[in-house]
């Protein structure tokens, strides 16, 4: 629940905003960082194989405890703007570093990456959510939806068709401009519209998209920050509103 001053936007005895007060107050009292865990990455990526893996699996865990640390307190912060969080389990957040070689000619054992996954229905849910991409020079962090089959992907369409004025304003937003462009991924851009719209349609070009996600490159440096975790909080805030557009397109 906020506080009076956060309600208000009122400043504290302090001086200070009650946001930037509760901010420093964070960063005092030790936020989760995350440093340390783009090196172990650079050496698993260089060193793919079960031998070094066991024999450095102790350094992996300590790496993977920082994240798991990073999401225990980011999903009950994350619970205050996004009601549908609410039932979310930060230990379930997680994607296993090991990868599914049975029908890949790729036979490396483990993800040179660690990725997060925050939605109502967990990691692997087909709902709209938030997700967190650390990778050494491609982290990433965002919120929205792909992989959808074609029925679902055609209800976000139509909830976008009907309701275009709305996306556009939440794409216009001043946080989603600063730290997403205001727009959409551009890997997820189709070249012509999908069928069975009117192509005449003034925002057509909402829905020449095969998947809808924002999308923030971070750069490794501020991932590597002592305040990090709040940069990463306030980036997923910026989307929540987008995350709840098109989970009310998907009807939950």
């Amino acid at each position: 629940m906020k506080t009076k001053q956060e309600r208000t936007g009122k400043k504290s005895l302090s001086g200070l905003s009650a946001k930037t007060e509760a901010k420093q107050q964070d960063v005092m009292a030790g936020l989760p960082s995350v440093q340390g865990v783009l090196d172990f990455l650079r050496l698993l990526s260089r060193n793919n194989d079960r031998d070094w893996f066991t024999e450095n699996k102790a350094l992996y865990l300590e790496n993977k405890a920082k994240v798991e640390n990073l999401i225990a307190w980011l999903v009950p912060k994350m619970q205050a703007f996004d009601k549908e969080l609410r039932f979310v389990d930060p230990k379930k957040c997680l994607y296993r570093i090991y990868r599914d070689i049975r029908f890949s000619p790729d036979k490396r054992p483990y993800k040179d990456y660690m990725g997060i996954g925050i939605s109502r229905q967990g990691r692997h849910g087909m709902c709209s959510g938030y997700y967190i991409h650390l990778q050494p020079g491609e982290c990433i962090c965002g919120a929205g939806v792909y992989g959808l089959e074609p029925e679902k992907l055609k209800k976000v369409r139509d909830g976008i068709y009907f309701q275009s004025a709305r996306l556009r304003q939440i794409l216009d937003a001043p946080a989603v401009r600063k730290l997403y462009g205001g727009a959409m991924a551009e890997s997820a851009r189709m070249k012509v519209p999908p069928k069975g719209y009117d192509k005449n349609f003034p925002d057509i070009d909402l829905l020449k998209y095969h998947y809808y996600f924002l999308e923030r490159p971070i750069p490794d440096a501020e991932v590597e920050s002592p305040d990090f975790a709040w940069h990463l909080l306030e980036s997923l805030e910026a989307a929540s509103e987008f995350n709840r557009f098109l989970n009310e397109a998907l009807d939950f």
